[in-house]
């Protein structure tokens, strides 16, 4: 839940040596930071865990969680994969001389000028969502004359229990077509066959996000390398990739369990090791990683304003930031920690939910907390808001998104605070 590199000194919170109240003053709050250091520590730990005897392991950054070009060159320095789920992220992509050969296309809902920019950046896969996407991918790489390695999304039916709208694999979800829906996945199976510029190299399922435990991922991984096995049986085809997806949670607060990275992946790796020891012809497995790595290694900090009291007896601390650069308590009943860091080993007394300055009343980052003896202008940090904070900022009330800081040995700006002029940029 909080950095690594996160230390205590005379009460006030230092990342990898700097100072959180002198950063929040040089860089204008809200302020988002990310870990550097600890980033690289968790790519690294994916780089050892994630690994088997039966299968070879590719890893694969989910850019959805947070995307900015110096996030594409380190997740590119460590080798692996990175996915894209727009034009935007492929743009972003390139632009970042990631190689388009490591890009994963993903997306339920694919535009034609997206395709089209995929296809002419050579991405390396498209994971094609269902039979209508399929149709149209096919005549635009007949129109391009143009090779391309595909997977095919699928549905396992599996329930991951996590908040209703990040489950992604149950029969009424809206990604993929259901593994169990034999006459659709017949019909694409043929038109692969057909088409002379469609590579089918295997299947992608994702079950869900902000998952804690192994049973859904060892059922996912039983039901897909079933299924992937059936199919080349039954339609003589060598398919050599299997992607099971992402999802690993994270620990958000005080009472939440999660299992680490270095659990959850030696726990996958075994499960499939184990069903894979018998299958030789399943040969590359993909896994998709965004919140577990950039969430925990990735906090937000607010200057306070004030503290109201109202009749009802009820103590809002207002902040200078809220839902437009954290939505995920408004969305999704989201539970953060929070701490005021120029105070951070002193008692905390008094009872306050955080609020932020929209003028809306779900604008709440967190209910009933306790905070240390308030004063004007106190910082506070609020933890793990690395994955989903920045790529689902917003500008209501036409508030300025944040700055983006990557504290490592030394302090980088990595997307710079908007401005007033900013926000004029597109009217006419």
């Amino acid at each position: 839940m909080k950095p690594t590199g996160l230390k205590i000194i005379d009460h006030i919170a230092y990342l990898n040596g700097k100072s959180l109240v002198e950063l929040a003053k040089e860089y204008q709050t809200p302020l988002y930071v990310i870990d550097e250091i600890g980033l690289r520590k968790t790519l690294t730990m994916y780089q050892t865990y994630f690994k088997g005897q039966h299968f070879e392991s590719k890893i694969v950054y989910a850019s959805k969680a947070f995307l900015t070009p110096a996030i594409a060159e380190i997740i590119n320095e460590y080798h692996f994969y990175m996915d894209a789920v727009s034009i935007g992220d492929l743009y972003i992509a390139s632009k970042a001389n990631f190689p388009m050969k490591k890009i994963v296309f993903h997306g339920n809902n694919k535009q034609i000028e997206e395709l089209e920019f995929a296809i002419n950046q050579n991405v390396g896969l498209i994971v094609v969502d269902n039979l209508v996407e399929l149709k149209t991918l096919t005549k635009l790489l007949q129109q391009y004359h143009h090779q391309q390695d595909i997977l095919i999304r699928v549905n396992p039916g599996i329930d991951a229990h996590t908040h209703e709208y990040i489950q992604t694999a149950k029969f009424t979800s809206k990604f993929g077509e259901s593994i169990y829906d034999e006459k659709v996945i017949d019909e694409m199976i043929q038109i692969i066959k057909e088409s002379t510029y469609l590579h089918l190299q295997g299947f992608h399922a994702h079950i869900g996000s902000q998952i804690h435990e192994l049973v859904a991922y060892n059922l996912e991984i039983e039901k897909m390398v079933s299924f992937q096995t059936k199919i080349m049986n039954l339609y003589q085809l060598d398919l050599p990739i299997l992607n099971i997806g992402g999802g690993f949670g994270i620990k958000y607060h005080n009472d939440e369990q999660s299992l680490s990275v270095e659990e959850m992946m030696i726990g996958i790796s075994q499960k499939l090791d184990m069903v894979l020891q018998d299958n030789k012809r399943i040969k590359k497995v993909m896994i998709e990683p965004g919140r577990s790595i950039i969430g925990p290694n990735g906090f937000t900090l607010y200057q306070c304003s004030q503290i109201k009291h109202t009749y009802g007896g009820k103590n809002y601390l207002f902040i200078d930031g809220g839902m437009t650069d954290n939505i995920r308590p408004a969305l999704y009943g989201a539970i953060y920690e929070c701490d005021i860091v120029n105070k951070m080993d002193m008692e905390k007394t008094l009872l306050v939910d955080v609020v932020g300055k929209c003028c809306e009343s779900g604008d709440i980052i967190r209910k009933d907390v306790l905070i240390p003896p308030f004063e004007t202008n106190d910082i506070l940090i609020v933890y793990a808001t690395g994955a989903y904070n920045y790529s689902m900022s917003s500008n209501y009330n036409n508030l300025l998104k944040p700055a983006v800081v990557m504290v490592g040995n030394k302090v980088k700006v990595i997307s710079r605070k908007e401005t007033l002029e900013d926000l004029m940029r597109l009217f006419k």
